[in-house]
């Protein structure tokens, strides 16, 4: 089973962005695997698109998230490998290795170690980004390679304001009640255009839409 892969909106990504080779890991939430899990879930993205049409797509986001959580171990052993070869690809393609580590996830891969190292120290050079709901993790991030953007739930929004006063940026469900919110005092991120966030101008709003 491969762990790292990709998805329509990476596709699109590196339609824009031809310099970067980039992959994704999609695994199922769970309460295990997401902060905010119960407010979350119902606008899961990972319940949305192809996933709603064939059952095959989460059903293999489980098989992931099952290991993960069953064999910890030999999941980061294979997820190193995999960004090894990545970077290899990238090398050979004379691009820049970026990997997103939690497509429909919260983990906190600080608290991960392979030999004594987190991911983010194993490989330096390449770039890491994800959303995160976890304001905890959001400011205590000391990684040079790894950019977060807090994710707006609708039940967040002293963490949020906090969030937006020390400059991090702010990802956002497109709708009437947020746009009425204190969101349109800052600068806009189409969000949709591309999901590269760590390209996004600090102290923004990434304006993302729901999808059916």
């Amino acid at each position: 089973m491969k762990l790292l892969t990709s998805n329509a909106k990476i596709d699109k990504s590196i339609k824009l962005f031809p310099e970067y080779e980039a992959t994704i890991l999609q695994m199922l939430p769970s309460k295990q695997m997401c902060v905010n899990y119960k407010d979350c879930i119902s606008k899961c993205l990972a319940f949305t698109g192809f996933a709603k049409i064939y059952k095959s797509v989460n059903k293999s986001r489980k098989a992931k998230t099952d290991f993960f959580l069953n064999d910890n171990r030999n999941f980061v052993i294979q997820i190193v490998k995999e960004i090894r070869n990545q970077i290899k690809r990238a090398i050979k393609k004379n691009k820049i290795a970026i990997v997103r580590l939690n497509g429909f996830t919260d983990v906190n891969w600080d608290k991960i170690l392979f030999e004594g190292k987190t991911i983010f120290e194993l490989f330096p050079d390449v770039i890491f980004w994800d959303y995160t709901a976890d304001f905890n993790k959001l400011i205590s991030n000391r990684n040079p390679n790894y950019h977060l953007t807090f994710s707006y739930k609708g039940n967040n929004d002293k963490e949020t304001f906090e969030a937006m006063k020390q400059d991090f940026n702010i990802a956002v469900i497109d709708t009437i009640e947020n746009r009425d919110k204190w969101f349109n005092k800052l600068p806009a991120i189409d969000g949709d255009l591309h999901d590269f966030r760590f390209l996004d101008t600090d102290n923004s709003v990434v304006w993302l839409k729901f999808k059916k």
